[in-house]
């Protein structure tokens, strides 16, 4: 079992002389002998409280943001450690995996001032996990008798922070968080704008900073940047990260009657819920006055009434098909409308073929976020021992690319266990962590000076 980090008992000692944070922590203690370690049963009562997991977040973000902190990091020697580019689910399990296996603390470079990547875009709940929440080890997203919501070598799990079927965005940004404050340094607003041949090793260019010489990089940006922040507005149309942040704050759906989502993947269907009232009960929201009346959704290739959707749809979102038909009043919340939409903006609406929306949400996948060096064609299958493709490594420098962001291929064993059948599955985040675990575990140290 590890010690915990120099931040993480920062943390627990933070949070133990702030009376209002510290109830779980301690009635935790009272069941401390049923956890591995007492490390793991203070920060589970930690998570398990509001304002304890509250009061965390601001030790850890306050302590990530310390200027001198960061530039004490970006000047130390790195020839010798790997630098992660993203700060999401698949960077902590690298961190997490590698620190296990006997190698140096990575440096964690994120480009905006919230680490987790997706999960933690919000510090409300707003979206829950695809895949239902269950006790045991790592294993493949789908419901295979295994424990798809794991973060290897994670402090605590997220099946340890909720008992929910199926758990929110936020306990998986909590996990994610106490990785990395256990396994990394982290230095938050650090654009990579290229990565290049270093001597030795790479050069890391950041965004108004000096540049940063690494050993090897490690590409886990996710999924990039929404394809529809062109046509996005930011008041009446929105992409799928600017909606999720309107879920988060102060009455998101007030005077909202009529939407439109655009788009038929995760993203979508969360957009969806969110709409039906079947996501995280949105902050201050009335049922009574913030309630949407109607949801046009604009896809191709989805099921259009309820019968169909449970038939075709997997367990996570069975509860939107009811909407697909009347209610015992005749009326239809939602409607599917199988045809690409171009929304435009009018003064306070989205217009699409002639119907004005009081807000769209263009959900229509993700673009890749330019880095000089690092454009897909530059890497590789990479292979472990066994065959398996676990990453994607670059031609010429020590880098690699992990998690959805390496556009991994589905295995022979993933197709036999209908794994493949479901074509989100090609970016799961679940599918891809034991891969990014492998490759942690088996790559040889970085010995460059």
């Amino acid at each position: 079992m590890f010690e915990p980090s120099a931040q993480i008992t920062s943390l627990l000692t933070a949070i133990s002389v702030k009376e209002s944070a510290a109830a779980g922590m301690r009635a935790m203690m009272h069941r401390e002998q049923e956890f591995p370690s007492p490390t793991q049963a203070r920060l589970t009562g930690i998570a398990l409280d509001p304002y304890g997991r509250a009061y965390a977040d601001e030790v850890l973000d306050a302590t990530w943001a310390d200027e001198q902190r960061q530039q004490e990091l970006l000047n130390a020697e790195h020839l010798n450690r790997d630098v992660i580019i993203g700060s999401g689910f698949h960077a902590a399990t690298y961190a997490a995996v590698r620190v296990l296996s006997g190698h140096p603390k990575p440096l964690v470079l994120e480009r905006t001032g919230r680490v987790g990547g997706t999960f933690a875009m919000t510090t409300r709940p707003v979206f829950h996990l695809n895949s239902r929440n269950r006790a045991g080890s790592a294993g493949l997203a789908g419901d295979q008798g295994t424990s798809p919501n794991y973060l290897p070598g994670a402090p605590i799990q997220a099946a340890n922070v909720s008992m929910t079927e199926y758990q929110t965005n936020t306990d998986m940004a909590f996990v994610i968080r106490l990785a990395l404050a256990q396994f990394a340094d982290v230095v938050p607003h650090a654009t990579v704008l290229s990565v290049n041949e270093g001597d030795p090793g790479v050069e890391v260019e950041i965004e108004g900073r000096t540049s940063l010489p690494a050993g090897r990089v490690i590409d886990a940006r996710g999924l990039g940047d929404p394809a529809g922040q062109d046509v996005a507005n930011g008041t009446t149309i929105l992409t799928y990260p600017q909606f999720m942040h309107r879920m988060a704050g102060m009455w998101p759906l007030r005077g909202v009657r009529r939407v439109a989502v655009i788009g038929g993947g995760d993203s979508a269907r969360c957009a969806v819920e969110s709409c039906l009232g079947l996501a995280p009960q949105p902050f201050m929201a009335a049922a009574a006055l913030d309630q949407v009346q109607r949801i046009d959704w604009y896809a191709e290739d989805l099921p259009r009434t309820c019968d169909q959707w449970r038939d075709d749809s997997r367990s996570r979102y069975q509860g939107i098909g009811r909407y697909l038909r009347p209610d015992r009043f005749g009326v239809r919340r939602l409607t599917v409308l199988p045809r690409r939409a171009q929304p435009v903006a009018l003064p306070g609406v989205g217009l699409i073929d002639g119907r004005t929306y009081d807000l769209v949400v263009v959900c229509t996948g993700n673009q890749e976020t330019t880095i000089g060096g690092l454009g897909l064609g530059d890497f590789y299958e990479y292979t472990t021992a066994d065959g398996t493709v676990v990453a994607r490594e670059h031609y010429e420098l020590p880098a690699f690319r992990v998690g959805p962001h390496a556009r991994l291929p589905f295995t022979a064993r993933e197709r036999t266990d209908g794994i493949a059948d479901i074509a989100a599955n090609a970016v799961s985040m679940f599918r891809t962590a034991s891969k990014t675990a492998a490759l942690a575990a088996t790559l040889p140290a970085v010995t460059l000076t």
